[in-house]
């Protein structure tokens, strides 16, 4: 796969497992104890995560679900070896998004408590712990840092990466960082009708946990990363009940995006109407355009 096509399905391609090589670009430590400082760094920071798909295309193929012809892409194939470039701060997101999951049986609408959701994919974890690594050698270990992507509060459908030890009980500084996801911004008229807001939400929430334009180009490949998409597809099919097998046939990933969508939307609409007054306010809300980077330090002499 080129380079080009790979900056494209990134984002699609990181909730699967992978193991590579971290490389950070070089700058002084942050002070652990300041978490403003710590943000910053995360911001500014970049890092180079070398992984390969080999621990994919494994998962698949023991799942009954043939990848590729082994022949063709032997496990040290350089067709599986991927680079991912970017601040720490974007790696961070990009693993929050990849862990994207949907959960509409067991996340009851307007729950008081913020729900668990699994990821769509379960593979290894190989590229988080490399963007966990790159995180923990420019923060150091007295630093919690929290990547979360939810298209609104309490959502159904969201994803969540951790960096460091769980804060002690004592005194914990905090800063936040927002990181944009991509997809485009929220109509005039969400602003002012529930059911446009809802539909509005919903594509966008689609288009984070697979973008379109990306997967329509994969699946028209022969590379093994097609069938990747294909199965991140079938799981969505899987947890929202849409019927994708007809646009698939034909790579048509946004006619397929569009029935996730709409199972989607009646859900998302019901949760936000209830949750507030008027579409204004539930526009204020709603943050699928967007992860949330929380940063927590605390001093030497706290914790362990």
């Amino acid at each position: 796969m080129n380079a080009a096509l790979d900056a494209g399905v990134c984002l699609l391609l990181l909730s699967a497992g992978v193991v590579g090589l971290v490389t950070v670009d070089q700058a002084p430590p942050a002070t652990p104890s300041r978490a403003d400082a710590v943000a910053d760094a995360l911001a500014t920071t970049t890092a180079q995560v070398d992984y390969s798909l080999t621990p994919d295309v494994d998962a698949l193929n023991a799942s009954g679900a043939a990848v590729a012809d082994e022949e063709t892409f032997a496990p040290d194939s350089p067709e599986l070896d991927r680079t991912s470039h970017g601040s720490l701060a974007g790696l961070l997101a990009r693993a929050a998004t990849a862990s994207g999951g949907v959960a509409l049986d067991a996340v009851e609408p307007n729950a008081t408590t913020e729900p668990e959701i699994h990821p769509l994919t379960r593979t290894r974890s190989g590229f988080a712990r490399a963007v966990g690594d790159a995180v923990l050698a420019r923060t150091g270990a007295k630093v919690r840092v929290d990547a979360t992507w939810r298209p609104y509060p309490d959502a159904p459908v969201g994803g969540q990466f951790g960096v460091g030890p769980d804060p002690p009980a004592g005194r914990v500084h905090a800063a936040s960082l927002v990181i944009p996801t991509g997809v485009e911004p929220l109509p005039p008229s969400a602003r002012t009708d529930f059911d446009a807001l809802g539909s509005a939400v919903a594509d966008r929430t689609v288009a984070v946990l697979v973008p379109a334009g990306p997967a329509r180009v994969t699946l028209r490949g022969d590379d093994p990363t097609a069938a990747l998409v294909r199965h991140r597809y079938a799981r969505l099919a899987s947890v929202t009940n849409a019927s994708l097998t007809e646009p698939l046939a034909t790579e048509d990933t946004r006619a397929a995006n569009e029935r996730v969508a709409r199972r989607l939307e009646a859900r998302i609409t019901g949760d936000l109407r209830a949750a507030h007054d008027t579409p204004m306010e539930a526009v204020e809300a709603v943050s699928v355009d967007s992860v949330r980077i929380v940063v927590r330090t605390w001093p030497a002499s706290e914790g362990i």
